[in-house]
């Protein structure tokens, strides 16, 4: 503005000058008489290119205070929305050396937001330097900030920071080149961080048990295998089945069996080591994957389980007593099989174990019936004589108690009189 201004005052200064040239060369080429005859229109001329002049200044004039209350305006307007607004916003200008090259940024200003963010007081802002006053924090990001003031090319990420810089423990920043620094926004995301955390922690964990589902544990598994086998170490894949699961439910209820599923996940959770991953995969399985472990640490690991589950059992918890089956494979580094291969290879040793379990049950229950006792057949009776078994009684009598006695009955009266025996009274 101030340069069209500049430019045309010079033109019509030049312009006034040229009149008045052309009007000195007029009056000295002509006489006297003749330039007084043509003062009059001279100085018309020349007051009429005065106030052409004095009028394109004064548009000039209205038309630069216009601009400059509407610059003022959108100024204003700037820092109020500057002020304003819910995300921290600074504004930064490169401090170079001699040579050119940036050293630093400067905070020229910023809002609230920012000062609250930055642990400080809106006053205290403007002046400061990254590398000189906002170290380390304000290291880690000169080296981008020089980049996209060079290649002016902007920042946009979505950065983690120490709560002993920020204010903040996630916050996404942008960083847009301005003609001599940068305008730079960071908008706090913690809070959204940690709900997306949350949800993805959500999708990889059985809501019953807090152990890995299924989706956690192949994820989590496949990393886990992929590092054992780089360091040359084996591992064990374990399949967990409870016993008579769907009977427990039927029987007790499922509260109940949801109360021995979380029994179960807590038994195996404190048996196995931390590093270990342990994961429900639906219903009443189980799984285990056991790093740096071979079979005989399997086997170990199983005695503990059996030994916790009497344990378990013991104390009463459940209304039942509930049994595990288990099935390991072990991997070792030159294994190519993926999880759910192992996890196939874990579940036919299950199965077979249960097989042989139920058949050594059965053969155990299955003992052969005994015969009745039978009665001899053409063996004549005796009878005994009516004296005979008068005299037993008597004796019986005579025996101390408790031993109680044998009561032979004596024989009919008809049987004792085909004999010419009569039975006492």
């Amino acid at each position: 503005m101030l340069d069209r201004l500049a430019l045309r005052t010079a033109f019509w200064g030049f312009l006034a000058l040229v009149s008045g040239g052309t009007v000195l060369v007029s009056a000295g080429m002509l006489t006297l008489p003749s330039f007084v005859a043509a003062a009059p229109f001279l100085s018309a001329l020349s007051l009429l290119i005065a106030v052409a002049g004095w009028r394109l200044l004064h548009r000039e004039l209205l038309r630069r205070m216009q601009d400059d209350s509407v610059l003022e305006a959108r100024v204003r307007r700037l820092q109020d929305a500057m002020q304003g607004s819910m995300d921290a916003m600074v504004l930064l200008r490169t401090v170079r050396d001699r040579d050119g090259e940036i050293v630093d940024f400067e905070i020229t200003d910023a809002n609230a937001r920012a000062a609250s963010l930055l642990y400080r007081h809106p006053t205290q802002l403007p002046g400061l330097r990254l590398r000189r006053d906002l170290t380390p924090f304000g290291d880690s990001l000169f080296q981008r900030y020089s980049e996209a003031v060079t290649f002016m090319a902007p920042v946009a990420e979505d950065a983690r920071v120490h709560r002993r810089f920020l204010k903040a423990s996630w916050v996404r920043h942008q960083a847009t080149p301005t003609s001599d620094g940068l305008a730079v926004t960071l908008h706090d995301i913690s809070t959204q961080k940690r709900e997306e955390l949350r949800l993805r922690k959500a999708s990889l964990t059985d809501d019953l048990t807090r152990l890995h589902n299924r989706r956690g544990f192949m994820s989590l598994a496949e990393q886990q295998l992929r590092l054992a086998r780089r360091q040359g170490k084996d591992a064990v894949v374990m399949y967990v089945d409870m016993n008579g699961f769907k009977e427990l439910n039927d029987t007790f209820g499922h509260g109940v069996g949801d109360r021995a599923l979380i029994e179960v996940a807590r038994l195996l959770r404190s048996t196995v080591r931390d590093c270990d991953v342990v994961a429900r995969l639906g219903g009443d399985e189980f799984t285990v994957l056991a790093l740096d472990a071979d079979g005989y640490g399997a086997r170990a690991i199983q005695k503990r389980i059996e030994e916790q589950l009497s344990l378990l059992n013991a104390t009463g918890a459940l209304p039942t007593q509930i049994g595990l089956t288990i099935g390991h494979t072990r991997v070792r580094p030159t294994d190519p099989a993926s999880i759910n291969e192992l996890l196939a290879r874990a579940d036919q040793l299950l199965y077979a174990r249960k097989r042989r379990r139920a058949l050594t049950v059965a053969v155990g229950s299955a003992k052969p019936a005994r015969s009745p006792r039978r009665t001899p057949r053409n063996i004549p009776t005796v009878p005994i004589p009516a004296n005979v078994a008068a005299v037993a009684m008597a004796a019986a009598r005579t025996l101390p108690s408790p031993i109680t006695a044998v009561n032979i009955p004596t024989l009919p009266p008809a049987l004792s009189m085909e004999r010419g025996v009569t039975s006492p009274a």
